[in-house]
């Protein structure tokens, strides 16, 4: 494996070692075993047999990043597959990446460096860049969210983006949804989502809200259809109107928040004296108060209580 790795790295440095000064005579046999090139300095205090330092080198060299990111990223590195990372990092950089996105996706997906660059991974980017995910927002995006590289192009990309096309109008629209929720280009829309979106429409959400779900809260589109259910009956219940986004964001946020953790939350919030109908006006209001920590709402109402004078309604 070392002697592969070696040979990776030679072919793509192809440099002459020059040795500026006499060494002893162990000193210079030494180096000269060392794949024929001088290394960095900022990696000489790294063993020569070290396949990390070797990987790091040619990282450095090769795609012109910093040692940092290149030690980052060597660690990633299958030893006999440097030339395909090379290429793979190669055409990222192309595309617009910088070493910070480069570190962040092989650090989430290191599969990443595997990935065949025309058969695969040039397609998928020309996909999405042809969907409007451009510019910073490419790299931003599929660097922080990498399933997004890992379902087939004919299978899965295409049939989804077709499909949420149809909801979704814009492209505009879809880049958000790839941006809050990437989870819908991941499972089978129509299978996953569009039976949800049908009981939406039935109740009389209208498209707008359910674009708002979309883009903003699809992760409850692709929930289990027992925990949605259970969430869009919760939401009902509570008589949400369901032509305004707060219908949306309410049932984005019980459907993927726990039972037991609402109840809790319920809990808590009687015992800074709510009421029933307080905690559901206020929820109704701000779906997302039940993720704001109990010592938060108490300090809140301290705070409006003493110093803007407000007081509790008794209701």
């Amino acid at each position: 494996m070392f002697r592969r790795l070696s040979a990776a790295v030679h072919r793509q440095l192809q440099v002459t070692a020059t040795l500026g000064h006499r060494r002893t005579a162990a000193a210079a046999s030494s180096r000269s075993h060392f794949l024929g090139f001088v290394r960095p300095y900022s990696f000489s205090s790294v063993a020569a047999d070290d396949p990390s330092s070797l990987i790091a080198s040619s990282l450095t060299r090769s795609c012109g990043i910093s040692d940092h990111a290149a030690l980052s990223i060597s660690k990633k590195v299958q030893p006999d597959a440097l030339d395909k990372a090379l290429s793979v990092l190669a055409v990222l950089k192309d595309y617009g990446f910088e070493e910070a996105h480069l570190v962040r996706l092989v650090n989430l997906y290191p599969r990443s460096l595997l990935m065949d660059v025309d058969k695969t991974l040039k397609p998928k980017l020309e996909f999405y860049c042809g969907i409007s995910l451009v510019g910073t927002a490419l790299p931003e995006v599929l660097s922080a969210r990498p399933r997004l590289l890992t379902g087939s192009l004919e299978k899965r990309l295409i049939p989804n983006v077709e499909f949420l096309k149809s909801i979704l109008k814009t492209n505009e629209n879809l880049v958000d949804a790839l941006k809050y929720s990437p989870w819908l280009f991941a499972f089978d829309t129509r299978t996953a989502v569009l039976p949800k979106v049908d009981a939406l429409r039935a109740y009389g959400v209208p498209d707008d809200v359910i674009l708002v779900l979309l883009t903003r809260c699809g992760y409850a589109l692709v929930a289990d259809t027992d925990r949605f259910n259970d969430a869009f009956d919760a939401v009902k219940k509570m008589g949400i109107c369901s032509k305004k986004s707060t219908f949306a964001h309410a049932l984005g946020v019980l459907a993927i928040f726990p039972k037991k953790k609402w109840l809790e939350k319920m809990e808590n919030l009687r015992e800074l004296g709510w009421s029933q109908n307080h905690i559901l006006e206020a929820f109704a209001k701000f779906p997302y108060i039940v993720r704001a920590s109990t010592e938060k709402i108490r300090k809140t109402a301290k705070f409006v209580e003493e110093k803007l004078g407000w007081t509790r309604s008794t209701q």
